[in-house]
Order: structure tokens, then sequence, then C-alpha cells
């Protein structure tokens, strides 16, 4: 319960309030979060729209929920290959079967990559320096878009990238997740790495999206592409928290 001393009928302690909540991850109700603070359920969706405009939550019905929080710089990361990732034939078959790949930045990008195949005889197309050098240690025909490296992705990034992109084609786009929802569909936190998956994803024929099961019904800052937009989802996540995709398009393969 919030200090008596608290001015609750001013927005800004209101959502500082509703803020400390989220970063426990609590779903917050509007209709108890009302009762608690003594105010009315119309007030409180007033401050769910401020605070989701500024990107710090995701409203849903009766209520709101946390978006994804900041990543650390991917220099930090690049020791955290994504564990959740498992080889089968499923994901061996859509990496042998195309010819040119365009593969996105990320811890889950980086576990993918690791296990291309030696005997891989397309091209792959990355703005990541470190997908670039796994494809180059495997011997595989590489093309390392330049421009300036987002910390946060470790991918390259501006309208030089951008460009590059835009006149380049593959069978097969792969793209990591800061957030993936029905509704908004696949998204990033940073804005100028969104502009560089959006231009990958735009000039494929099919795009995978990695997505571990904490990023899916999550919504972050710059929408990528739309959700109906997405050939494949690869997943940890149970078939209970996909459930919202399984009245999509989209086919989900659980690893």
């Amino acid at each position: 319960m919030p200090s008596h001393n608290l001015d609750l009928n001013n927005p800004d302690t209101r959502q500082r309030l509703l803020v400390e909540r989220l970063l426990q991850n609590t779903t917050l109700v509007a209709k108890d979060i009302a009762q608690e603070l003594a105010v009315s359920i119309d007030t409180i969706r007033r401050d769910f729209i401020a605070l989701e405009a500024e990107g710090l939550l995701k409203r849903v019905k009766g209520g709101a929920v946390p978006t994804t929080s900041p990543v650390p710089p991917m220099v930090k990361r690049v020791k955290e290959t994504a564990n959740w990732l498992r080889k089968d034939n499923y994901i061996m078959g859509l990496l042998n079967n195309s010819e040119t790949i365009f593969f996105d930045g990320g811890t889950s990008a980086l576990g993918l990559a690791q296990m291309l195949p030696r005997q891989f005889t397309g091209l792959i197309i990355t703005p990541s320096p470190l997908i670039a050098a796994i494809a180059m240690e495997k011997e595989i025909e590489t093309y390392l878009i330049g421009g300036k490296i987002a910390p946060s992705g470790g991918i390259s990034t501006g309208a030089v990238t951008v460009d590059a992109l835009r006149n380049c084609h593959a069978d097969l786009c792969i793209l990591g997740s800061c957030g993936l929802d029905t509704e908004f569909g696949l998204s990033a936190l940073n804005l100028d790495e969104s502009a560089v998956k959006k231009a990958m994803a735009h000039n494929s024929e099919r795009i995978v999206v990695l997505a571990s099961e904490d990023k899916l019904n999550m919504r972050s800052r710059h929408r990528v592409i739309e959700t109906e937009k997405i050939a494949i989802l690869i997943t940890n996540a149970s078939s209970e928290k996909t459930i919202k995709f399984q009245h999509t398009d989209l086919h989900i393969h659980h690893v």
C-alpha cells in the first residue's frame, strides 16, 4: 500500500508507483490499482495510456503488463549465446535449403549461426561482425554489411547499412526479437536497429523469428514487421504460451 503522504491525485506520483510495480515484472490490474489508490478506473486507464506512449508498458484487456527491459550492450552478452536453441532436423533443413540468408545480430542469432554446417554452400549476408566471424570460420561465403555499430545489438546501423540491404535479396531472413506480440508484431528496442531489421525483412522470401519464452507477448519500442509477415517462429515457449499465435498463419516450431 502506498504511503498516505503521497499525492495520488498527481499523475506523476501515480505513474511513478506504477513503474515501480512494472519493474517487479508485475501485471497491473486496472480495477485493483484504482481501488488501492482510491482513484477511478478511468484515471488509471489514462495513466496506462501515458506510460504506454513512453514504451514503459503494454495495455491489455483489464490492465497492463511490462514491456521488455533494456538490454546490456552486445559486447557484454557475447558469451551468452542463446542456450535455449536446440539443433534439430527442422532447423538444419531451414538452413541447408536456403541459398542466401540474411542473419540479424543478437544472442539468439549467434546461437543459430553456430549451427550452420560447414558444408553450407550458400551466402550469408549480415550486419553483424560476430555472425560474419562465425560464418567465415566455417569457410562459408559471407557478405558483411558495414555501418555504425549499435552497442545493444552489435549490428551495423544507419543509412549506409539500410541502403546496402535494400540492394540485396535473400531466401531466408533470421531475425532476433526484443518483443513479439500478435497485435504489435515483432519489435526492437533501438530505432536504428529496427530500420536494419525492416530492410532485411522486406527483401527476403521468408522471415524466421527467434524468440525465447520471455520475449513472447511482449512489446518493445519500435515495430519491425507485422506478425502476419512472419513465416516461422522458433521458440522454447510452451504451447500454452504461444496459444495467441496459433490463431495466425504463423508456423510455430518448439525447441
